[in-house]
């Protein structure tokens, strides 16, 4: 058995898809591209693919990631071709690299990257600085049907704005994700005013390694957990 960690934009054409659509049509795909996929064992086997955190309706991204796992040994760059002709337009591989290491992907990313368009702020100087200068940013976060108050200032790492444009990196992964729309939610509520995130993209996803952040199919993300 192999595992083949993929990258993939997830266009405007398909970013109203939900994850399991999203997972399905990569099932489809492999199936039609003759790859022998690793299987679960149980009443109902399933493909053996692991996604990261999923995206939000809506959102677009230029560095989705997935594990594959198959049943035989599969080079990298024949995944990409193979596979890559089965995908439908918006969903483009852009890389892949063996996993070697023990984490899937869902468990590996640390951080993430978003940019956006800022509605509502025309006339603050530098919301960026304004957020950042903040001790804490309490916010309502729903999950599951369960409501509680957070503070995701820790969570975020970088945030930056130019004219009506921003890009936010913040904590990343299944457990810890923060949206871009938490933010503007709690920036609105700190402000007494509506401001909005749209034409939100994830534009880089990262895993941590000693310290530093480097992207999940690079070499040296692959070199130590």
């Amino acid at each position: 058995m192999s595992t083949i960690r993929v990258k993939f934009r997830k266009g405007s054409e398909v970013k109203f898809i939900s994850h399991l659509d999203m997972m399905n049509t990569f099932q489809r795909a492999a199936r039609r591209a003759g790859l022998e996929a690793e299987y679960s064992q149980g009443f109902n086997p399933q493909m053996q693919m692991v996604f990261g955190a999923p995206l939000s309706l809506g959102f677009t991204s230029e560095a989705e990631y997935a594990d594959l796992s198959f049943a035989v040994e599969y080079d990298p760059k024949f995944i990409l071709e193979r596979l890559g002709r089965q995908l439908p337009p918006g969903l483009e591989l852009l890389g892949a690299a063996k996993r070697i290491v023990k984490k899937n992907i869902m468990a590996d990313i640390s951080y993430t990257e978003y940019t956006f368009t800022i509605s509502g702020a025309e006339d603050i100087e530098d919301l960026a600085e304004l957020v950042m200068s903040y001790e804490s940013l309490p916010v309502e976060k729903v999950r599951k049907g369960k409501a509680r108050v957070v503070d995701i200032k820790p969570m975020i790492v970088r945030f930056y704005t130019k004219g009506n444009t921003g890009s936010l990196l913040g904590a990343g992964g299944n457990e810890k994700n923060l949206n871009p729309k938490l933010l503007a939610k709690a920036i609105s509520a700190r402000l007494g005013r509506d401001i909005e995130f749209i034409n939100i993209n994830r534009s880089n996803q990262f895993v941590e390694r000693n310290g530093a952040m480097f992207d999940p199919i690079s070499t040296e993300a692959m070199e130590t957990e």
